[in-house]
């Protein structure tokens, strides 16, 4: 309202300066509320809440990042981590030529966050989507001491060698996770609020972090695979619908045709 006030002491408001402190100042009011409901207030927040207050619905209520940020300046609420204002739409095309390199990167740089690592993997060899990776559980992981499997859809598909010893080294790695509540956790990618998987918000700025773009790489793997074997095939192996291969194996310039049953040899 401070900064409102100043802008107007130099002329009028516009349109959407108006709409914008509106927004704010509703959905300030409403996480207030929506917070209150889980039994908090304002200086108990955890990083469970705006985590999933985001996910509900993100663009709706990340006018409320305003109210938050003063909070945490102000010493209000505890210092926490929201999502970025901006959300990169990953609108431009992730070319084959650029998804290779990234894949081989998480795959070999060490320096990487093991668990954003496994991640970009699933996304950048497997097109699956970050809301899908975070439903993973332990169970869907068959290690039977030669193969690693993932239980994507039946039957399970195999990981290759280097994506297999990655996920054998994450889930290693789990042991150390800081709460118990997280060691023991049956989701694959625990999230800080016990019982529930890691915030797919959080996970995707994550993976923006060490350069691979979610939405594109998943879309570039996808379109690449449907290019290579039979669309069906691709879309059972994946937990994909029939729909969402026929709508992608048309774009990456494919036709229903070539995948035709009695069609594959």
């Amino acid at each position: 309202m401070r900064r409102l006030r100043a802008t107007a002491e130099k002329g009028p408001l516009g349109h959407s300066q108006t709409h914008q402190a509106k927004q704010e100042t509703a959905q300030a009011g409403s996480f207030l509320a929506w917070l209150a409901g889980r039994g908090r207030t304002i200086e108990h927040c955890r990083q469970a809440d705006p985590d999933a207050w985001h996910t509900e619905n993100l663009a709706t209520r990340r006018p409320a990042q305003t109210f938050l940020r003063w909070c945490m300046k102000t010493g209000r609420m505890p210092r926490l981590t929201l999502p970025p204002q901006a959300i990169t739409q990953d609108q431009a095309p992730l070319h084959q030529h650029r998804r290779l390199p990234m894949l081989r990167r998480v795959l070999n740089d060490n320096s990487l966050p093991l668990r954003s690592r496994i991640v970009a993997a699933l996304v950048l060899a497997y097109a699956q989507p970050v809301s899908r990776i975070v439903r993973l559980t332990m169970d869907d992981i068959i290690d039977d001491g030669v193969t690693v499997t993932v239980r994507l859809d039946d039957p399970p598909s195999p990981l290759p060698g280097p994506v297999a010893d990655l996920m054998r080294a994450y889930i290693l790695s789990r042991q150390h996770l800081p709460y118990a509540s997280s060691r023991s956790s049956h989701w694959l990618f625990p999230g800080r609020q016990p019982g529930q998987p890691m915030n797919p918000v959080s996970l995707q700025a994550h993976l923006r972090e060490i350069g691979v773009p979610p939405q594109r790489g998943r879309a570039s793997a996808i379109r690449q695979l449907v290019l290579q074997a039979p669309a069906l095939v691709v879309a059972k192996a994946l937990g994909y619908h029939d729909k969402a291969a026929t709508r992608l194996v048309t774009e990456a310039g494919g036709t229903w045709s070539r995948y035709a049953p009695g069609d594959h040899n």
